[in-house]
C-alpha cells in the first residue's frame, strides 16, 4: 500500500510539473511586456508638458486670429466708405458734365 501512495504522489507531481511547465515562458513574456510598457511610459512622460505648450500656442493663435478678423472688418468698412465716396464723386462729375452739356 505504501508503494501505491508513492506512485499516486509521483503521478500527481508529474501532472503538476506538466501544468507548471509553461509558467517560466509566460513569466518571461510578462516581464518583457512590463519592460515595454515602462519604456512607453518613459517616452510619454514629456507629453503633458508638450500638450500644455500646444494648448498655449492654440490659444495665442486664436487670439491673433480674432485680432486679424477685427482688423480685416475695419479695412473692409473703410473700403466700403471709400467706394461710396468714389461713387458720389463719379455721380457728381456726371451731373456736372450733364449740366455743362445742357
Amino acid at each position: 500500500m505504501g508503494k501505491a501512495a508513492v506512485q499516486w504522489t509521483d503521478a500527481r507531481l508529474n501532472d503538476l510539473a506538466a501544468a507548471l511547465e509553461p509558467v517560466p515562458t509566460q513569466v518571461a513574456m510578462l516581464a518583457a511586456s512590463v519592460g515595454h510598457f515602462e519604456h512607453v511610459a518613459t517616452q510619454m512622460e514629456p507629453l503633458p508638458a508638450q500638450m500644455a505648450v500646444l494648448s498655449a500656442s492654440v490659444e495665442r493663435l486664436s487670439e491673433e486670429n480674432r485680432v486679424l478678423r477685427t482688423e480685416l472688418a475695419a479695412a473692409q468698412r473703410q473700403l466700403v466708405q471709400v467706394s461710396w465716396g468714389l461713387v458720389a464723386a463719379v455721380l457728381g462729375a456726371a451731373a456736372a458734365i450733364i449740366g455743362a452739356v445742357i
